[in-house]
């Protein structure tokens, strides 16, 4: 089924892994319930804080958007070199669907982790969701499983810097604090962010932020090569793309990674290349 839109498709999201970010601010003026499927609208009214239920509706209509606008493209790529694409939603690019379009793709959760429903049958996809700073964010990918994660690069407590890293993570991070531009909040941000996004990745058996100290990120590139990202007021569309490995006690996993964002604001993508390493 090839969907109706009033404009050409967003060309940014044919990439074998897209990404979208949503003020959700954006959603304020207009009503989107009629955007979600019964099962959705029913997750969505339990939802008490309203702050949290518009979070939880752009990170969703995120999704949905970047489904339908893959659907009216003639062909999504899967490249050799791993890059995603990010595309900055609006209230304008969401309207180029109708609300029942939006409907028929459901976000919903399966185990912990969001999965996607194309009029009633389960689709290959992977989605990830994530929201900070008055942002929502989803990315939607082929092949293996790909995480995201989104936060706040600001100054933390002490305990948070000594209870989630470790010595090597804590000196990585201290070197990215030498120059005056660089803000050692925004590094430590990262790090709980590509933390996180392994978590979301299936990592541990029993993901939980009680489990981010076990794990270590490793093999992380230079200043030089990330350091552009951090000096930017808005986000922006390229992102960095390196390798890192994951570590816990008893495995390692190599995974790419792309990051971008702003002075306050981290975005990571995160997919495995070689699987766990005993």
């Amino acid at each position: 089924m090839v969907p109706h839109t009033k404009t050409a498709p967003n060309t940014a999201c044919s990439n074998d892994c897209s990404v979208g970010l949503l003020d959700v601010c954006e959603l304020q003026d207009k009503e989107f319930t009629s955007h979600l499927s019964s099962h959705e609208r029913a997750l969505y009214m339990g939802l008490r804080n309203e702050s949290r239920k518009r979070e939880w509706l752009a990170g969703r209509l995120s999704a949905k958007y970047l489904f339908l606008n893959r659907l009216d493209l003639p062909h999504v790529t899967q490249s050799q070199q791993w890059r995603p694409t990010l595309s900055k939603l609006s209230l304008e690019a969401l309207g180029v669907y109708s609300p029942w379009m939006y409907q028929k793709v459901e976000v919903l959760p399966n185990g912990g982790m969001p999965s996607l429903v194309w009029c009633g049958k389960d689709r290959p996809e992977s989605i990830s969701l994530s929201h900070a700073g008055g942002f929502s964010c989803a990315s939607i990918a082929l092949g293996a499983t790909t995480a995201i994660d989104l936060e706040t690069a600001v100054p933390r407590n002490d305990a948070f810097y000594t209870n989630n890293f470790s010595e090597a993570e804590i000196n990585w991070a201290a070197r990215r604090a030498d120059g005056e531009s660089i803000s050692s909040s925004w590094s430590f941000t990262l790090l709980w962010t590509l933390k996180e996004s392994a978590l979301k990745l299936g990592w541990l058996n029993h993901a939980s932020l009680w489990n981010l100290p076990r794990i270590e990120i490793d093999g992380l590139p230079r200043l030089d090569h990330i350091g552009r990202v951090l000096c930017s007021s808005t986000m922006d569309e390229d992102f960095v793309v390196f390798t890192a490995r994951v570590k816990d006690p008893r495995r390692v996993m190599k995974v790419r990674v792309a990051v971008t964002g702003t002075r306050n604001l981290v975005l990571t993508v995160m997919n495995p290349l070689i699987g766990a390493i005993n």
